[in-house]
């Protein structure tokens, strides 16, 4: 898992210096807010804009849940996300709307009943709390409400190697972006 780490932070790093050599066409950050399975998540991102059409992205996500099976299940997922997205689609008139398409990389902790292994009923369970690794995909609608802001809808499928909550988590939210130049 360390080795996952230090590849996904050299990744996202090589990206941003090759862009630095470029010239940064612009940075932005994001919060965003919405259904992650069995509950709620909140986003926040940070881009580094390559140029017009692509950008590098590190966010971090946070999911506070309940597995509703025979028994109720509180979890949390937490996770730093370095990733890569492509505009695939952008209104040519006055540019108002665009549609953004990425991937990368996944690694955080999941932390199952509040890392209780057994319930108040006495029912003991099967998984627990650790670290987990993996991918996604991503899609963004972005329309652009300013010079500096715009709204966001944002989904993301997250594929985790090795978690006890389920190996697919979708996420689907709504919130702002900010261009900071």
């Amino acid at each position: 898992m360390g080795r996952s780490l230090v590849l996904f932070s050299f990744l996202f790093m090589a990206i941003s210096l090759s862009a630095q050599r470029g010239g940064n066409y612009a940075s932005s950050v994001g919060l965003s807010g919405g259904y992650a399975e069995d509950g709620f998540g909140i986003m926040a991102t940070y881009n580094y804009h390559l140029n017009r059409n692509t950008y590098a992205q590190l966010s971090i996500f946070a999911a506070i849940a309940v597995d509703k099976g025979d028994y109720d299940i509180p979890y949390n997922i937490f996770t730093v996300q370095p990733g890569y997205f492509l505009k695939v689609w952008e209104q040519p008139n006055f540019r108002r709307y665009a549609l953004n398409v990425g991937g990368g990389g996944v690694i955080g902790y999941e932390v199952i009943n509040n890392g209780n292994n057994t319930l108040d009923t006495g029912a003991v369970i099967g998984g627990k709390s650790r670290f987990i690794y993996g991918i996604y995909a991503g899609i963004e609608w972005e329309m652009i409400l300013g010079n500096d802001l715009s709204l966001l809808i944002k989904a993301n499928e997250y594929y985790h190697i090795n978690s006890d909550v389920g190996n697919f988590y979708p996420y689907v939210g709504i919130g702002l972006r900010y261009f900071l130049f």
